[in-house]
């Protein structure tokens, strides 16, 4: 069952490997293993600069991982899609495998670069990812030998992922506190600043924050293990209130809070907006 941690709730890859999704992923492995043994002879194909350009951009993309914008990675991928299509021709479907590919490893090299992830970012790729597991049955399917091996196959991964599924939405909790908390810390702040959209605001969890407020908040979030580099981005937003609910935050330099509640505090910076709130939160605030 889920776990009753919010941030496990929200991200479901930090509770780690699940039996279900083991079988899953080994089955498209699997799959994908034949797909690449089929197509072997890529490398050993008469088209002497077809292979080259081949390996030359395949090596560009191994080594490119990670460290150079995703902009330019992802024209390497297209690059490398081409290439392959020079190879091989209009055969065997090739071009809506090497869209659905491409498809992927842009999300990859996307992410790859992106300092900021989460679980939900995948939806983006749901469509080649359900492709890939089709083209990966279809090809496990093609090595045994009895004619229903596709159709067994099919329901037996998706009676899998429909369970896995099922198994964690029926055990996620309707309620949780922090939710509770955090509506009513946006609510106060809305009462409290009637200016509050013209401020800049940073929360930990920026996308619900966006939400409570109407208006765009900044995702910062104050890692206790990497808190110098997580000060860096969040002074580059230097903003006037930033609400939390992580418990070991340590407030960063210049901020007070002037609300706290149900665990979620919001702290202000003194500096330059303690003159918009009420004289009495004022002087709560400065007596702290």
């Amino acid at each position: 069952m889920p776990s009753q941690d919010y941030l496990r709730v929200l991200n479901p890859s930090l509770s780690g490997q699940t039996p279900i999704a083991l079988i899953v992923l080994t089955l498209i492995s699997a799959g994908l293993l034949i797909i690449i043994w089929r197509n072997r002879d890529l490398i050993s194909t008469d088209n002497l600069r077809g292979k080259i350009i081949f390996i030359v951009i395949s090596a560009a993309l191994i080594f490119t991982f990670g460290r150079i914008s995703f902009a330019l990675s992802e024209v390497l991928i297209f690059l490398w899609a081409l290439s392959i299509l020079w190879i091989r021709g209009n055969t065997d479907n090739i071009e809506m495998n090497l869209a659905m590919a491409a498809w992927v490893l842009a999300y990859l090299y996307m992410h790859s670069f992106h300092p900021v992830k989460a679980d939900r970012y995948i939806i983006t790729v749901l469509p080649a990812l359900a492709y890939t597991i089709s083209l990966s049955l279809n090809n496990l399917s093609a090595l045994m030998r009895s004619r229903r091996a596709s159709t067994v196959l099919s329901i037996a991964v998706t009676l899998l992922m429909v369970s896995s599924a099922i198994h964690y939405t029926a055990g996620m909790p309707q309620e949780y506190g922090i939710v509770k908390g955090e509506r009513e810390a946006a609510a106060w702040l809305m009462n409290h600043d009637p200016s509050y959209r013209d401020r800049v605001i940073a929360a930990d969890r920026g996308p619900a924050f966006t939400w409570y407020l109407g208006d765009y908040v900044f995702t910062r979030i104050i890692h206790p293990q990497r808190r110098e580099l997580s000060l860096k981005y969040f002074y580059e937003v230097n903003p006037d209130y930033y609400i939390f609910w992580t418990g070991k935050t340590e407030l960063p330099e210049g901020y007070r809070v002037i609300y706290s509640r149900d665990g979620v505090p919001l702290p202000g910076r003194f500096s330059r907006y303690a003159g918009i709130l009420p004289l009495r939160y004022r002087i709560q605030w400065m007596l702290r």
